[in-house]
């Protein structure tokens, strides 16, 4: 099954929290913490990430905590998981040219290709400032509990039908 690591959505959870403070505000981890609901032992690991891909800059003492390096706007999806887990690649095949011996005749190799492309796409593409700006609505106006939201898996909505019992019907 593809899917986002627990570490990538604490780290978005944190970034955006970041980028809801005013430009330059420090939060405790402690706050950063509660707020994101990122247990501290995991908040510490995950900073430490986001400090060494230049995210987050982090300051010691009473005034002191986590914030932003760069402007809201200047960090994308793509940024925040790759300090993370590294470069996107959603089969090693795509990794390196001729890694695989069947690169050449393998359909399935364009499929993963241009699925890669259309994440990375959407991941480079949504900044920072587009998920702060969202979040602030979104608390001002939560979803309502039973909001159709068209992008779960399966989709509730979706009736399968056996052809074979819709033939002899």
């Amino acid at each position: 099954m593809f899917q986002v690591s627990r570490r990538v959505d604490y780290a978005v959870r944190i970034m955006i929290e970041l980028g809801m403070q005013p430009s330059g505000t420090f939060m405790s981890a402690r706050r950063v913490s509660a707020r994101t609901a990122v247990p501290k032992a995991f908040l510490h690991k995950i900073t430490a990430d986001l400090v060494r891909t230049n995210l987050i800059t982090t300051q010691t003492g009473p005034t002191g905590g986590l914030a932003l390096q760069k402007e809201c706007c200047d960090i994308n999806m793509l940024h925040i998981v790759e300090a993370i887990e590294g470069p996107v690649c959603l089969n090693i095949c795509l990794l390196r040219p001729n890694e695989c011996n069947r690169d050449r005749i393998c359909p399935g190799h364009d499929v993963w290709g241009r699925l890669q492309l259309m994440v990375i796409n959407e991941l480079q593409n949504t900044n920072l400032a587009d998920l702060v700006a969202e979040a602030h609505h979104l608390k001002k106006n939560p979803r309502p509990i039973d909001a159709e939201l068209p992008y779960l898996y399966p989709a509730c909505n979706v009736v399968l039908h056996d052809t074979a019992v819709q033939e002899n019907a």
